[in-house]
């Protein structure tokens, strides 16, 4: 609530501490990491059909496990359970003696020793029998999830009120003192420490995997996730007895479970933990100082109401305080709310972004109603404090949550981790390359013969793999959309029926559609040609080059000419223009510009764009016609590590006429021509 009658010079401190402190925020607030110890990666991995039982199953996960209370489990076709024999800090090993064939179903639950947080999760793999894929962690929360988020938001309430009603005493002892003013912090606290003591017991009881003293012993007995827990109830105890001799004093100890509770949630994964629990300290206080003191002065009872002078006095002296930290709670609010989320949509069409947006429209709310009371138009303490209670159950929903949705996708991205490397083509395989947009696709069918086949989709976009991860990916064969499956951040999958001459269109969201056109299948080895034409290219004293960069807006036009051993020429669309001979290199910027000299290793001519790397899956795409026509072969290369496909158009003598490369932002096309013909390059002279 934002009250108050001062002139609007008498605002501008808070206002300048607002931009203080959200500049301060933007600048330090650190990116969180993941708020749960989930799988990254698994053997065997989610969805495989083996041919023999695993002999032992390895999960490994994205955080430091609690060895103590992490578990896992393997569920053989023939009903036999077999448990974990060892748990390590990142690993836990399952040994499975059985060779059953069927569906064996693996559940997992991690305790993090970071933040003590508990996820569970499962999937399925198979002996001689070909299994659904993985469930990673339920995006929705359980029951008890449900009946933890009910007492934590109890505990929210609670410990925002006893802030809140600490700055309305504070305010009410200023000068002339406000008499009337009832404190109430006891009671609010034992709310707080009840319900608190009952949280904490509960997450003992979910971790420990039910209630087995020994195990919640071992669960708030040691290490930080444990204590900060212990000192969080402790500090509320402590606060409640505090306030029932010395009200103002309470603080100290209501602070210390602010930061208790901080470090005891999600900001205990947030690298480096000192400045994560800070922030979060920070957005707890400010919004204390906020709804709190909204929630507090709806527990007040004004003489004459809050229209006459008392209740509108407490207003002002209310109103620069909470313009500030309504200022403050709602920027870390949206940065750390935007952190969970994959984009907009996530709003609309997740449940954790529908419980996010219904908090959103609660706070904004209450805007209005701040500037009604603020023009002493229609203060409304109770109506502000009943949205302030939305907020805060909402909060205590989202903390219940499993998983927010950006990090669901991270964990199904880690997950299939594995599976993603099968978006890149082996030998065996037919791969092709194209672009959607400024989005590389690279596309191979696997086995590439007539009959069932699966789309394995590489797409990769500018941003590199975080941005490939939002991507959604559609495709048509023949008029008909076959469902994509995720399989990683950059990978897509799905199964087809081809059978040679199929037209295949790859859309991505945002960026555009690539197109293919399948070959006639089985598409012959073209191993042969790329050697041949290797040889042949390689024996060249002399040849030109047009050559085409894109995704640029302005295509970038290069025209070369190579002369064997070590000169070269080249001249950009843009008007520069560059010669090589030996280790001298002139350069300029225009016909019309002086040319510089420097000196440089001499290049090596002929090379050529495919060079260093050995080429995997080569095959033709087309045949030729009696020796006339150029063949076109396809294949695919690890240059430096990065993924590259290549398209060559080989005549009958071997010479490269047209090559094609796709690569992540970087989509060039060549053309080759004057073989051998009497070329000479030498300095330029002037």
């Amino acid at each position: 609530m934002i009250a108050g009658a001062r002139p609007a010079a008498g605002r501008r401190p808070a206002l300048l501490l607002v931009a203080v402190c959200a500049a301060l925020f933007a600048a330090l607030a650190p990116r969180p990491a993941g708020a749960h110890a989930t799988v990254l990666s698994s053997t065997p991995r989610p969805g495989q059909e083996l041919r023999t039982g695993p002999g032992v199953v390895v999960l490994t996960f994205s955080q430091a496990l609690d060895i103590r209370l992490s578990r896992a489990s393997v569920l053989a076709p023939d009903g036999r359970r077999f448990d974990q024999s060892s748990v390590s800090d990142q690993e836990i090993r399952v040994p499975v003696t059985s060779n059953a064939p069927g569906v064996y179903e693996v559940s997992w639950t991690s305790v993090s020793s970071f933040d003590g947080h508990t996820l569970s999760g499962g999937f399925r793999f198979g002996v001689d029998v070909s299994p659904a894929g993985a469930a990673v962690d339920a995006p929705l929360p359980g029951t008890g999830d449900l009946a933890l988020a009910a007492l934590r938001a109890l505990e929210y309430a609670g410990l925002l009120l006893a802030v809140g009603l600490l700055l309305v005493l504070q305010l009410a002892a200023l000068t002339p003192r406000l008499e009337w003013v009832r404190a109430g912090l006891p009671a609010a606290l034992a709310v707080t420490a009840a319900a608190g003591m009952a949280v904490v017991l509960g997450e003992a009881m979910v971790a420990a995997g039910g209630p087995s003293p020994a195990a919640m012993a071992a669960y708030l007995g040691t290490g930080p996730a444990g204590w900060t827990r212990l000192g969080r109830v402790t500090a509320e105890v402590t606060a409640l007895l505090v306030a029932l001799r010395r009200p103002r004093l309470a603080v100290l100890p209501l602070g210390a479970a602010l930061v208790a509770l901080a470090a005891a949630g999600h900001a205990a994964a947030v690298p480096p933990v000192p400045l994560g629990v800070a922030v979060t300290v920070l957005h707890l206080a400010s919004a204390g100082l906020w709804a709190g003191g909204i929630l507090a002065l709806a527990v007040q009872r004004p003489p004459g109401g809050w229209r006459a002078r008392e209740g509108r006095r407490l207003l002002a002296r209310f109103s620069p305080v909470a313009l500030a930290a309504f200022s403050v709670t709602a920027a870390t609010g949206v940065l750390q709310g935007a952190e969970e989320l994959n984009g907009l949509g996530d709003i609309v069409a997740t449940a954790y972004g529908q419980v996010l947006g219904l908090k959103a429209v609660a706070v904004l709310a209450m805007v209005p109603l701040s500037v009604l009371a603020w023009r002493r138009l229609f203060p409304a303490p109770r109506l502000e404090a009943a949205l302030a209670v939305l907020v805060v159950a909402a909060s205590a929903l989202l903390a219940a949550f499993p998983l927010p949705p950006a990090r669901l996708q991270e964990a199904e991205a880690a997950q299939a981790g594995p599976d993603a490397a099968l978006a890149l083509p082996s030998d065996g395989d037919l791969t092709m390359a194209s672009s959607a947009g400024d989005v590389l696709v690279g596309l191979t069918l696997r086995p590439g013969r007539p009959g069932p086949n699966t789309a394995w989709l590489y797409v990769l976009p500018i941003g590199g793999l975080p941005a490939a991860s939002g991507l959604n990916v559609t495709m048509t064969v023949a008029g008909r959309s076959p469902a994509v499956r995720r399989c990683g951040p950059a990978c897509r999958a799905a199964d087809l029926d081809l059978r040679g001459g199929e037209s295949l269109a790859v859309g991505v969201s945002g960026a555009g559609t690539a197109a293919f056109r399948v070959p006639a299948l089985p598409a012959p080895d073209a191993r042969g040609v790329v050697e041949r034409a290797q040889q042949v290219m390689h024996a060249l004293r002399t040849y030109r080059l047009d050559e085409t960069l894109l995704p640029a807006k302005v295509p970038l036009a290069v025209t070369y000419a190579f002369q064997a051993p070590d000169r070269l020429e080249y001249r950009v669309s843009g008007g520069g223009e560059t010669v090589i001979v030996g280790q001298q290199q002139f350069s300029r910027d225009g016909p019309h510009a002086p040319w510089r000299a420097e000196s440089l290793p001499a290049v090596q001519v002929p090379t050529f764009v495919w060079d260093g790397a050995r080429a995997v899956a080569p095959r033709a795409l087309t045949a030729g016609a009696g020796g006339e026509t150029a063949q076109v072969v396809s294949f695919y290369e690890a240059l430096d590590g990065l993924p590259v496909w290549f398209e060559l158009s080989v005549d009958a003598e071997g010479l490269v006429e047209a090559a094609g490369m796709r690569a992540q932002a970087h989509f060039m096309t060549d053309r080759y021509y004057d073989f051998d013909t009497p070329l000479t390059i030498v300095p330029p002279t002037g």
